[in-house]
């Protein structure tokens, strides 16, 4: 960067003007600024084949306050079309738009209900919407979106859900509660077909079974449940799996129990004896593997005959470079403020400054500023040490570290550290992005008019 009151070299000093308008009348005005575990991993029941949504329309009667209005909702319901009894699946129902009617606008709010479970086993399956935000402006429609609840299959048979009620919280500065009937007995929207679930032994193998880090397995199996089963790699034991030893892991069982997947042993996986698990519901299986230690690469050809193996010396030279900095162009705009006869502030920002150490040394930096008064045409000052700092500075990717200076008072008569660089160790050097906060105490006697000071910033 370049530009404004700052010059770019090592050593160099840089002006920075900051100016700031005082206007004499009354008044302050600054300007505007539940999941299973097994082996510890997380595991659900196992994925299934989702039967096509269905949509129906939905009559509510709805409430909120002492107003009464009719929702005519459409609302489609999703669920797997098979699952086994013990599964617990996902139910997911989707909501149109709920009719404008709050009074006030609503800034977030948050959805619950239920759905009627009837057929092999009945009763009420709890939903909820995420808590969503707005803003929603008084009587908008309100977005309700899709909730979701978890069904625990408990009877052989067929399973139907209906939609049932549903309540909207709606936060308006206050809480306002919507209820909403069903008018009459909504149709079933989805049917889950539930099978009789004996005892499963699931059996898990891995192929090869003695594997390089980066290389690709595959996984068979028998005695599964149909569907989706998920893959990871343990300890020896079975225990402490890390999710990210396995990667592009997929797994899934036919509806004969047999399972089918494949993954690949990731790069940074931990080498030895190791255990591949397929875990899927609260069913699980083992199978010991082993994982590769990379071999390292021959250091020289060392015996090997010059036939077979040769070697060529690379040089290099490395150049250091200047130190150096610069800003970001422009003035320092401080925050206008109005008299009001008590003591005052205002406010602004260091324009951005980049200092570069490209000198390949030991040497460290510094970067440290001085600062005038304030000066008015009318020949009126604020005194230079009525602004404080408080300073910024992050070195780079790559880069030696950086410490930013304290906060404190500026002044002309001693310099104040913006940031710097220690030296004295190994090599340092790098890039940095330097900063400040700025902030201005103004006494209640000072001149109306417009004021500059000129902050100087030396880099040594």
């Amino acid at each position: 960067m370049t530009g404004g009151h700052l010059t770019t070299r090592r050593g160099a000093m840089a002006a920075a003007s900051l100016g700031i308008t005082a206007t004499a009348v009354s008044g302050l005005a600054l300007s505007p600024a539940r999941a299973d575990t097994v082996a510890g991993v997380e595991t659900d029941t196992p994925a299934r084949a989702e039967a096509a949504p269905r949509t129906g329309r939905v009559a509510y009667e709805c409430q909120i306050f002492s107003t009464r209005f009719r929702y005519d909702a459409e609302v489609s319901v999703r669920a797997p079309a098979t699952a086994g009894v013990g599964d617990q699946i996902t139910v997911a129902a989707d909501f149109s738009d709920l009719p404008g009617v709050a009074p006030l606008p609503i800034g977030k709010w948050r959805t619950s209900g239920a759905l009627t479970v009837a057929g092999a086993q009945s009763g009420g399956l709890p939903i909820a919407v995420p808590e969503r935000t707005g803003p929603i402006a008084a009587r908008a429609p309100i977005p309700i979106g899709r909730a979701t609840g978890r069904l625990t299959l408990t009877a052989p048979g067929e399973v139907t859900l209906a939609p049932a009620a549903i309540k909207i919280v709606a936060d308006a500065g206050a809480e306002a509660t919507i209820d909403c009937t069903p008018v009459g007995k909504p149709a079933p929207l989805a049917t889950v077909k539930v099978t009789e679930s004996g005892p499963l032994e699931p059996s898990v193998s891995a192929d090869p079974s003695t594997i390089a880090r980066g290389a690709a397995l595959r996984v068979t199996g028998t005695g599964w449940r149909p569907g989706d089963a998920r893959l990871a790699l343990c300890d020896a034991n079975g225990a402490h799996c890390e999710p990210g030893d396995l990667t592009g892991a997929t797994a899934a069982a036919d509806g004969a129990g047999r399972l089918t997947g494949s993954a690949r042993v990731a790069r940074t996986a931990a080498a030895g004896a190791r255990t591949l698990l397929a875990a899927q519901g609260t069913l699980s299986g083992r199978t010991p593997i082993t994982v590769l230690a990379d071999k390292p690469p021959p250091k020289g050809c060392g015996d090997a005959p010059r036939s077979r193996c040769v070697e060529q010396r690379l040089k290099l030279t490395v150049n250091g470079g200047p130190l150096t900095m610069s800003q970001e162009p422009g003035e320092v705009e401080m925050a206008p403020v109005t008299l009001d006869g008590t003591p005052s502030s205002s406010t602004g920002e260091l324009r951005k400054v980049q200092v570069v150490d490209a000198r390949g040394g030991t040497v460290g930096w510094s970067l440290t500023g001085t600062l005038t008064d304030f000066t008015s045409p009318g020949g009126t000052k604020i005194p230079a040490g009525g602004l404080t700092w408080k300073p910024r500075c992050s070195a780079r990717s790559g880069s030696s570290p950086a410490t930013p200076g304290s906060v404190g008072a500026l002044g002309g008569s001693t310099a104040a550290t913006l940031c710097g660089g220690a030296g004295g160790g190994p090599v340092v050097g790098g890039t940095y992005d330097v900063g400040a906060a700025l902030d201005l105490k103004i006494p209640p006697a000072t001149g109306a008019g417009r004021y500059t000071a000129v902050l100087t910033l030396t880099l040594s």
